[in-house]
């Protein structure tokens, strides 16, 4: 036997037209109608002005409602240029240049070094260039 809830849950979700009810419900459902029909008269109308009113032809709203609802939807902006600044592109490759400079000089000065092993060093890799090439070149120079 069906619940009365579970009747009404079908009659809202597929209306009243007895071919759109689920098959395994069927019975059933005509069952209770048979059983209640003081109960489920007026359920019964609703649903199936509701699936009349659904399956009417598409009536198109009249051009002054069409008009209407149009004019109540807030105007596009209007579409003006937008004039981009020509100093941006030299002003950013100039602040780069800046910072590059500043941080190679900034690394210089800020390494530590020992000014007797820069000397050493620097006195390895020139002292001798004479002697190499000569040499390389196979004579007297």
């Amino acid at each position: 036997m069906m619940k009365q809830d579970r009747f009404f849950e079908i009659i809202e979700a597929y209306g009243a037209n007895p071919a759109r009810w689920p098959e395994a419900e069927h019975d059933a459902m005509l069952a209770f109608i048979d059983a209640y029909p003081d109960t489920v008269g007026e359920a019964l109308a609703e649903a199936a002005a509701l699936d009349a009113m659904m399956e009417a032809d598409e009536v198109m709203p009249s051009d002054l409602l069409q008009r209407r609802i149009l004019k109540a939807f807030p105007a596009a902006p209007a579409a003006t240029p937008v004039a981009r600044p020509r100093w941006q592109i030299p002003v950013a490759a100039a602040a780069a240049l800046l910072v590059g400079v500043f941080a190679g000089f900034a690394s210089g000065a800020l390494t530590a070094s020992d000014s007797t092993i820069d000397d050493i060093v620097y006195a390895d890799a020139f002292n001798g260039l004479d002697q190499d090439w000569v040499d390389w070149l196979g004579g007297d120079v």
